[in-house]
């Protein structure tokens, strides 16, 4: 009787740097030609779980930034702007950031809310966020291709909810 055995293939990391912290997401077992040998340092395709940044801002959630009455507080961007003008990518096809925030459910659709949220709060001069404008949009597109969607999103929800300095 013949047997055939398969490999299975080999996944790729995301990584990303949050607030100087590489953050790679991966298969556990992942394999890398790359790897670190013990005399050298860590690789950005190496499957570690993604690393928060330090919590010593502020943020402001999805729910506020959702709010018509708060649309005055957006800097930079515009509530009818499409969610992929801003992080490319089509994900939420022709949505708009308003739309995004206002998704209901978990997944890709929370990830989307608290990363739309994250991109508010860093641009906003009234907001002490923990992450730049350029490190949250490179953090859900990492999410989005590499699997660790749940991980960023629970990032992005903490560094959200530290507290709304605005009103």
């Amino acid at each position: 009787m013949l047997q055939r055995f398969f490999r299975p293939a080999k996944a790729v990391a995301a990584c990303l740097t949050l607030a100087s912290a590489v953050a790679c997401s991966g298969t556990a077992g992942f394999e890398s030609p790359n790897a670190p040998t013990p005399a050298t340092s860590a690789r950005q395709d190496t499957p570690t779980p993604p690393e928060e940044p330090p919590q010593s801002g502020q943020g402001c959630t999805p729910g506020f930034w959702k709010q018509d009455q708060h649309f005055d507080s957006w800097t930079g961007y515009t509530p009818g702007q499409t969610f992929s003008s801003v992080f490319g990518g089509t994900t939420f096809g022709d949505a708009t950031l308003l739309d995004v925030l206002g998704a209901n459910g978990g997944g890709v659709n929370a990830l989307g809310r608290h990363a739309v949220a994250g991109l508010l709060n860093a641009t906003s001069a009234g907001v002490n966020y923990d992450m730049t404008s350029a490190q949250v949009i490179a953090a859900f597109n990492a999410a989005v291709a590499g699997g660790s969607v749940e991980t960023t999103k629970n990032i992005f929800a903490k560094l959200n909810e530290q507290g709304c300095p605005l009103n």
